[in-house]
């Protein structure tokens, strides 16, 4: 084990220097997502063009996240006493984690249905309204849970424990989900009133 310390200590700088790198291509691509989904909405629907060029941002965000899970294991085996104790370290490895199933979850479900999305039908039963709610949901999640991250590898140390972070973290979530659903509900009302 110590052998393993030692090589990763070694290569430490290239380690981090590819973490970062991989933390801030994703958030671009994670956000262009975001500016381009919301863009792409103004006519309230995403055509097959559309939805194919976020698949294609969608594979580059997969592949920084790849990027960044293995340049944080190697960061954590350069120490591994000392990122065991770092809330900074382990609240930016748990918002990976979500960053990873919010994008499995998306991928999974709402990708394949984005071109069925009509802003016209607001009947809470049907499953593309469901899924259309939960696509807005999804990216305050992404969005908040980048910028997270992002600025976590940015500072030198948090002035909180790791569950005091993580529960700051979740009200920011709730906040922002809460914020998308409102901005769900008045586009789906604007286009209600223009039929």
């Amino acid at each position: 084990m110590e052998m393993t310390i030692e090589f990763f200590n070694e290569h430490k700088s290239v380690s981090v220097m590819v973490h970062v790198f991989s933390v801030i291509f994703g958030m671009g691509a994670a956000l262009v997502s975001d500016v381009l989904f919301n863009n792409f909405l103004a006519d309230y629907k995403i055509n097959k063009t559309e939805n194919r060029v976020l698949g294609v941002l969608s594979k580059v965000i997969w592949i920084s996240l790849f990027a960044i899970m293995l340049s944080g294991i190697a960061i954590f085996l350069s120490n591994p006493e000392k990122y065991m104790n770092s809330s900074k370290f382990l609240v930016k490895i748990f918002i990976v984690c979500i960053i990873i199933i919010n994008g499995y979850l998306f991928q999974r479900f709402i990708h394949p249905a984005l071109s069925k999305f009509k802003f016209s039908d607001n009947n809470l039963h049907h499953k593309y309204v469901k899924l259309r709610k939960l696509s807005f949901a999804l990216g305050a999640v992404s969005f908040i849970s980048w910028m997270l991250a992002f600025i976590l590898g940015s500072v030198n140390f948090v002035p909180f424990s790791f569950y005091q972070a993580v529960f700051i973290y979740f009200g920011m979530l709730m906040c922002g989900i809460g914020a998308s659903q409102v901005l769900e509900y008045r586009i789906s009302k604007r286009v209600s009133l223009k039929l």
